[in-house]
């Protein structure tokens, strides 16, 4: 505390009874908040399935393993004051006092959640889920039933950066196009619950939370859930995470200890999300790559894609983007449609690879069967291909070229499907 020379001046009396006004006021004044970190209720060497100990910033909670419940947990004594740990949680959160979010005294929903209430009978269990945005309540500690959603979709999809009905695979094109037509590039380190973060310049992209957690996905398998790791842990193991085995043979990747070395943040800015589609709607090639797009979304979540898009559409795509590639690379707007392309390439491939081919030994077989198929679907795609290159296209073409691709019976190497449409 400062000195006061003002009261040297004081006689002996008067200078007390300042001093005990003093006094009164510090301990009656309203003092911060501490939230406690529970060390004496959560061990440090707290060890129990279907739970880990974790921090947000300085607040101690229960935090379940991956798939075993999705409540994240805030123990408190009889003591302990909720409305007190929740405004502090909401300031963590970045969350406005207009926020209704509440906490909710937890009635377990599992055994992990039971056993833990019967590990702590001396604690109140909180759950502390609605505290968190809306999109991260919806889907923490679940996964989807189909693979291809990464983690570039999942940093879109928590901040208004992609449709909502859009749950599809996100290239690295696509989410540094998002980037910076809906985002602002933050400088500095500082990031705010909200932002999107992206490792090492393309290796991962995140959710910041507060409390120096985020939320993401780890990898493209249906078997990874959403999560809430440390910051700098992102590439790190989860307890209880799904890895694959030696034998694996799917599409995705492996897991390894990728260090962070550069993280760029990314704050959504008041740019409409409506201006993503107007700026390339108007494009010719719009038509084409937006049907095999949301052909992918609508067949890829009920396993379905290989049966109505076919195998061929596979390498459709790839023919797309390398034909594609430098007239729609002139500007920016062809970049963002472009980049939905390999985006949607990406999708089919994971799909069919995941769905027919986790084992290698009945590829051609299967290739055979999917490949493809005379339906509403290819018929669409060859029409407005042909529209695009300024073709007229009458039933005989449509039943004409068909029947061509098919011919090819899942073998397509040196032909190109691009040039029998165009026949």
């Amino acid at each position: 505390m400062q000195s006061m020379p003002w009261l040297k001046i004081m006689n002996p009396r008067l200078r007390a009874i300042a001093g005990l006004i003093m006094l009164t006021l510090l301990l009656v004044a309203p003092q911060p908040i501490v939230a406690k970190a529970f060390q004496s209720a959560i061990p440090d060497d707290f060890a129990m399935k279907g739970f880990i100990r974790a921090d947000f910033g300085d607040i101690r909670v229960f935090m379940p393993d991956s798939g075993a419940g999705k409540n994240i947990l805030l123990p408190l004594t009889n003591n302990d004051s909720v409305e007190e740990y929740t405004r502090h949680l909401k300031k963590i959160l970045g969350n406005d006092s207009a926020n209704k979010g509440v906490m909710i005294e937890l009635t377990p929903e599992n055994k992990y959640e039971e056993d833990l209430v019967a590990k702590f009978p001396d604690l109140r269990m909180y759950s502390i889920n609605k505290l968190l945005p809306a999109a991260v309540q919806e889907r923490f500690n679940r996964k989807l039933d189909f693979g291809g959603p990464n983690c570039f979709y999942t940093a879109l999809s928590a901040t208004d950066g992609i449709e909502q009905n859009e749950i599809r695979h996100v290239s690295l094109n696509e989410f540094k196009a998002r980037l910076a037509l809906l985002y602002t590039a933050i400088p500095g380190d500082i990031a705010l619950p909200g932002d999107v973060l992206l490792f090492n310049s393309s290796d991962h992209g995140a959710v910041y939370l507060g409390g120096d957690r985020v939320f993401h996905k780890k990898d493209l398998n249906k078997e990874y859930y959403f999560r809430i790791p440390r910051k700098l842990e992102v590439f790190m193991p989860d307890k209880g995470e799904w890895a694959p085995g030696d034998n694996y043979c799917g599409p995705y990747s492996r897991p390894h200890d990728t260090k962070v070395s550069k993280i760029q943040i990314f704050r959504r800015n008041q740019t409409p999300l409506a201006t993503w589609n107007s700026t390339i709607v108007r494009l010719p090639e719009f038509g084409l790559i937006n049907l095999m797009k949301t052909s992918a979304m609508q067949t890829a979540p009920q396993w379905k894609l290989g049966k109505v898009m076919g195998y061929w559409s596979e390498i459709l795509s790839e023919e797309l983007v390398r034909a594609f590639d430098s007239t729609l690379k002139e500007d920016s707007n062809g970049a963002q449609l472009m980049s939905e392309l390999e985006s949607t390439r990406d999708q089919i491939f994971i799909s069919i690879e995941d769905n027919y081919f986790s084992s290698p030994y009945a590829k051609e077989k299967i290739i055979k069967e999917i490949w493809f198929f005379d339906n509403e679907y290819s018929r669409k795609i060859i029409r407005l291909f042909r529209t695009y290159s300024s073709l007229e296209t009458s039933e005989e073409d449509l039943v004409r070229i068909s029947a061509a691709i098919k011919a090819i019976d899942g073998e397509p190497r040196g032909k190109s499907l691009l040039a029998i449409m165009l026949k």
